[in-house]
């Protein structure tokens, strides 16, 4: 009786795994006869798009030809069912109930391979806990957020009437519950700034259930409650497309994320965030190691640097195992072009949770890092709590690229991603927990206007500007280390005039504005460093 009741299971358990759904992935062996044409690309591109590339000399190319239709409906005919494509890997990822569908796809001749990606495509259902359980939430009262912003000195950018107005912003997420109902969001939706949404794990558009992570990412950058809490570019427009799958996960995911990436690309975005990252799978056949942290190796990590090349800036979380026993970055924040950001806490030093580097291959990870303990944002109720995670540091940062890249929308995404960590507070002693440090977006914009830092070990008088004056001046200095440094003011007698002491940031280029009523004539500026050498010029009071 035993024996029979184990083989009646033992028969029920096979045929589950026969018809179970999984998705597997698809790719092919070309692009040819296909209907489009690179010397036509505004039948696959967006004019955004094509303006990216035009702008940045990016050159269009057969990655960009969408994948042959053809090729796809043959596909589905032997009985599977569509869920995305990618066109940069020439692929489609669809979901089977028979295994015996993988023989007979792969027969077709114009199939390279077939990967099962996720072995039993009902398992988000069944599992109550996610990868998100972590980023647990506090209430907070009135003023946290400023935090977010001003660590970063993004309030020199916004009082200079830079909000990201004009900037794309691509949002990869897990789902964004009540963004279309959330009043810290209305004003995206009355500016017609929410340009639109999709579902790349279910292949459709509901992306306003199924998590409310997507939606405490997005109000980082894009809410709006005055006296609670400002985004870091709340004047940006967005694109919020679901590619995670918060309940289970699979390799699928990489190329729901890789699938999302081309559509950001495809309607002109001009950043992605992502705070996402892979690791370690349910299906522990597909796991990634610690050596596959090397920029080259994982679908995701090859996608985002994919995006990189065709000019969007990418932003991704370190990841939250910091204090776990795999406590490195997660994929694809191990890419060549990501800017991977960790966490910190208020007060700038690392947060404990917050992954670490090095990539595999020996470099610096994360690139910088900015809040993520404690962060102020907006839950699916509509409230402003705190909550935790690298998952919140990353659209802080996110936010802030774009308002920078507004200001100087001429320049490449390289030039933006390297002006942001050139103006960390680390950047000469990076490590592998805060990488480069917190960036100065102050620092960066004066980078990005052409005051260069010849030697960051060495304190520079930048400029002194404007001469001759009439009611004010700045200097504009580097400073190699924390110090105060004097200002001196003598008339052409050798008389004392003015004296100033200001504090400034290592690794900072500070602007400091001289108001003084001065009368009109020639006179010596000193500024002393903290190391009692002093720097003289002549400026001039009309």
């Amino acid at each position: 009786m035993g024996i029979k009741r184990f083989l009646i299971v033992l028969l029920f358990f096979t045929a589950t795994i026969s018809f179970a759904q999984q998705r597997i992935v698809v790719r092919f062996t070309d692009k040819q006869n296909s209907p489009f044409s690179i010397q036509n690309p505004q039948q696959f591109l967006s004019p955004k798009a094509i303006d990216r590339r035009t702008k940045h000399d990016i050159a269009i190319t057969d990655q960009d030809l969408p994948v042959n239709q053809v090729y796809i409906d043959s596909v589905l005919s032997k009985g599977s069912t569509y869920i995305n494509r990618s066109k940069w890997m020439n692929l489609v990822q669809v979901r089977i109930t028979d295994t015996a569908v993988i023989q007979t796809i792969t027969a077709l001749p114009f199939v390279a391979g077939v990967e099962v990606v996720k072995r039993n495509d009902t398992l988000s259902s069944l599992r109550l806990s996610n990868k998100f359980d972590l980023e647990g939430t506090t209430n907070f009262d009135y003023g946290y957020g400023a935090d977010q912003i001003t660590i970063m000195q993004g309030d020199f950018l916004h009082q200079a009437g830079y909000l990201g107005e004009g900037l794309t912003i691509a949002v990869l997420d897990a789902g964004f519950d009540h963004v279309d109902s959330i009043s810290a969001f209305s004003h995206l939706w009355s500016d017609n700034r929410i340009l639109g949404y999709w579902d790349f794990v279910n292949n459709d558009d509901s992306v306003f259930g199924h998590h409310g992570h997507g939606t405490s990412v997005l109000s980082t950058m894009a809410a709006h409650i005055p006296g609670q809490l400002i985004g870091t570019a709340f004047k940006a427009s967005y694109w919020l497309l679901r590619s995670e799958d918060a309940g289970t996960e699979s390799l699928s995911e990489e190329y729901n994320w890789l699938a999302a990436a081309e559509f950001a690309d495809s309607v002109g975005a001009d950043v992605i965030n992502s705070s996402l990252g892979y690791t370690t799978f349910d299906d522990s056949l597909t796991n990634h190691a610690y050596t596959d942290m090397d920029g080259n190796t994982t679908v995701i990590t090859r996608a985002a640097d994919l995006a990189f090349e065709k000019g969007i800036l990418v932003v991704n979380s370190a990841g939250n195992s910091g204090s776990s026993p795999w406590y490195y970055i997660a994929a694809p924040a191990d890419g060549h072009h990501v800017l991977a950001v960790g966490a910190t806490e208020h007060d700038g030093n690392y947060a404990s949770f917050s992954s670490r580097g090095p990539s595999y291959d020996g470099r610096v990870k994360p690139d910088v890092s900015t809040i993520g303990r404690y962060s102020a944002v907006v839950d699916v109720s509509g409230n402003v709590v705190y909550n935790n995670g690298t998952s919140f540091a990353s659209p802080e940062m996110a936010g802030m690229a774009a308002v920078l890249w507004q200001a100087f929308p001429d320049k490449t995404n390289q030039e933006i991603k390297e002006a942001i960590i050139r103006s960390a507070h680390h950047y000469a002693n990076p490590d592998d927990k805060l990488g480069y440090g917190i960036p100065n977006f102050r620092t960066a914009y004066l980078m990005l206007s052409g005051y260069q830092v010849d030697n960051i070990y060495e304190n520079q008088l930048l400029k002194i500007y404007p001469q001759p004056f009439v009611n004010e001046f700045n200097l504009v200095y580097y400073s190699a280390y924390n110090q105060s440094v004097q200002i001196n003011i003598q008339d052409i007698s050798g008389k004392q005039v003015y004296q100033y002491n200001w504090s400034v940031q290592e690794g900072v280029i500070e602007n400091i504005t001289i108001t003084h009523a001065l009368s009109s004539g020639i006179y010596t500026l000193q500024l002393i460093d903290g190391e009692g050498l002093v720097i003289s010029n002549k400026i001039i009071k009309r």
